[in-house]
């Protein structure tokens, strides 16, 4: 019996050498998980460059559609790093004002259009309300214009495409700061223009809040790619804060007087003149104003005159 149980015991430690012996092989097999989170950093990188050799190349494609840039983008922008999906937002922004143009004169060219938007405009135009479209021409300009990221607007009776810039919303967690803040001016821009019609269609206070906006757009990221085009939207607000709008002007055309609720507006607002050149040049026009009793006088005219320029 003694001998029988010294077998067992043997045999189970040979049993656990072995074991062991096959663990510690099986333990130096495994691969370091260093070479493999690189490969995994690599693959991810050539996948990102593929997608954007593919963008790049389909935006050398001649004839080359708003609706294919769109759906490539869509497609691809959560597979690329937040510079690289910023790129995207700025090609198609750029195709989009590259082809608006064009497809502004197919409106203005249509009667058939026209007629038909005039009919159906003010009931919204839901993909139900599109297709009771009857002339084939309008309907299909009017996909053509949705499926382009296109919504239409309309002034003095006429009816027109401007980029849509609420659509790019669904990019702001792919794209960097600067570009999601651009996003969200522009789309504010889109969803409601400040004039139609030559007449301010958004408050006083509403043209100070969008312009401080797109001044510290240009004081946090004045290298952005897409400053100039904030430069250029802030000099058109300039414009609206210091004179108004033709049927919105800012001084009475009986009195001469400040209108009141602009200057309710201007007195309550703090412009801190290190934000930038608007709220320097609107802290100076208000010491002009205070001067001239808040009157369209000959030194008010000359100091916005003289600041129209300067923010130029």
């Amino acid at each position: 019996m003694t001998k029988f149980i010294r077998q067992i015991i043997t045999s189970s430690l040979i049993v656990i050498v072995i074991l062991a012996v096959i663990g510690c092989a099986n333990k130096g097999a495994s691969p370091s998980p260093e070479p493999v989170k690189q490969q995994v950093v690599q693959d991810k990188a050539a996948k990102e460059k593929a997608i954007m050799d593919n963008f790049n190349a389909l935006l050398q494609k001649n004839e080359i559609t708003v609706s294919e840039v769109i759906k490539y983008v869509d497609e691809n922008i959560v597979a690329v790093s937040q510079p690289n999906a910023s790129v995207m937002v700025i090609e198609l922004d750029k195709v989009q004002k590259n082809k608006l143009p064009k497809m502004q004169d197919k409106f203005g060219d249509s009667e058939a259009v026209q007629n038909a938007l005039t009919t159906i405009y003010k009931k919204g135009l839901t993909s139900q309300v599109i297709s009771s479209i009857e002339n084939q021409e309008a309907k299909d300009l009017v996909v053509e214009s949705q499926n382009s990221g296109f919504k239409i607007e309309t002034a003095e009776g006429m009816y027109f495409p401007v980029i849509d810039y609420s659509a790019y919303k669904k990019y702001l967690n792919a794209v960097t700061q600067d570009i999601a803040m651009f996003i969200n001016i522009m789309a504010v821009e889109s969803d409601k223009t400040p004039i139609k019609d030559a007449a301010l269609i958004i408050s006083w206070s509403e043209i100070i809040k969008r312009a401080q906006a797109q001044e510290k757009f240009i004081k946090d990221y004045g290298n952005s790619a897409k400053v100039e085009d904030i430069k250029q939207l802030l000099k058109r607000y300039s414009v609206f804060a210091l004179y108004g709008a033709n049927n919105t002007p800012l001084f009475s055309y009986d009195t001469k007087q400040l209108v009141a609720e602009a200057k309710k507006t201007y007195l309550e607002t703090a412009f801190d003149t290190n934000q930038g050149a608007f709220s320097k040049i609107m802290n100076d026009y208000l010491a002009v104003l205070k001067k001239n009793d808040y009157k369209l006088t000959a030194e008010v005219q000359e100091y916005r005159n003289k600041a129209s320029e300067e923010i130029r």
